[in-house]
């Protein structure tokens, strides 16, 4: 469950009869806390719900002012201060953290003779470096019972609305366009969260997919290894294969070629197959290379126990290129 605080500071101290007979009107069904200090009152609740329709019950109480999140230059007189907070821990129903915790704080101030500042309807959002663009449409509205006129939000986001014909939510006519504004960007985030969700879905299905032949040849190789199928092993390796295997970084071995390469499997000596090699769950992807884990175990000699088996740990960097290994190195 989401949380959220919220928190009013009346500082004319004789406007606490009128806000809160005004809040008792809306039945909020969590308890409200009520404490008076030397020149303010301060009324706190913890909600599941925002609460949003607090700001219009303070603004029928305050014809003649208007709530501002940015006072600007200049000093006027905050009658009263309205904030809400989530916690950046706070988790949706199904535990998971939610992408956009609020905490904001709004200021009761008198109405500014100021022109009404324009906006754009168009939110460009980013999904990592892709620009995705959304729309808040808000169109004029009536209050048919008491003929009052405001604004009304659309249920579309995605595209921007030239008079076509579309879903008006109905919850709330506006008294200002910006009001709307305001509470189109938050109904927006719904559906910019699950988009993003979306997106970051396809962008794993998509990595999956790069990865699927990859993944396979590089297991294939590595089990032929293992059973010393030189058939498996071959199959997907560049004419001009370059083999190196590495100790602390040093160069022990240097192969070019599939023939030197052919040469080296035969050697009695070679340290690729019939090792019994594990692919550990780190696969590392860069580009045309990828780099896995890999255990096996290694005979030790001990003085006093004898011939032991040693777990030992590697990594294996294969570079590929049309679907061929052009390149393995080996790193003990």
């Amino acid at each position: 469950m989401i949380e959220t605080e919220i928190k009013i500071l009346i500082n004319r101290k004789s406007d606490i009869d009128m806000i809160k007979e005004k809040i008792m009107g809306e039945k909020i069904q969590f308890p409200i806390f009520i404490s008076e200090y030397e020149s303010h009152f301060q009324l706190n609740l913890t909600s599941d719900y925002e609460q949003w329709e607090l700001d219009s019950v303070i603004l029928d109480c305050f014809p003649n002012y208007e709530f501002t999140s940015n006072l600007k230059k200049g000093r006027k007189e905050i009658r009263l201060q309205l904030s809400r907070y989530q916690s950046e821990l706070s988790t949706d129903n199904w535990g998971r953290p939610i992408e956009n915790p609020i905490n904001e704080a709004k200021y009761l101030i008198k109405k500014s003779n100021d022109k009404t500042e324009r906006f754009d309807s168009n939110i460009k959002v980013l999904f990592e470096s892709n620009e995705q663009d959304y729309f808040i449409n808000i169109v004029k509205g009536i209050n048919k019972n008491s003929e009052e006129k405001g604004f009304l939000l659309l249920n579309e986001f995605k595209t921007k609305n030239d008079g076509v014909e579309a879903e008006v939510l109905k919850d709330k006519l506006y008294k200002t366009s910006q009001e709307a504004f305001h509470y189109g960007y938050y109904k927006m985030q719904e559906l910019v969260n699950q988009d993003f969700k979306k997106y970051v879905e396809n962008k794993k299905k998509k990595i999956r997919k790069q990865q699927k032949q990859p993944r396979k040849i590089i297991r294939d190789f590595i089990n032929s290894c293992n059973d010393d199928k030189r058939e498996g092993i071959f199959k997907n390796l560049d004419e001009n294969i370059i083999f190196e295997k590495r100790k602390n970084w040093e160069r022990e071995v240097h192969i070019e070629g599939i023939k030197e390469f052919e040469e080296y499997i035969k050697d009695p000596n070679q340290e690729l197959c019939n090792r019994d090699f594990k692919i550990r769950s780190s696969w590392d992807f860069k580009l045309s290379s990828v780099t896995i884990g890999i255990k096996y175990y290694q005979s030790s000699k001990d003085q006093e126990e004898g011939v032991q088996n040693v777990q030992r740990f590697g990594r294996i960097t294969f570079t590929l290129r049309n679907e061929k290994i052009i390149s393995i190195t080996e790193n003990d």
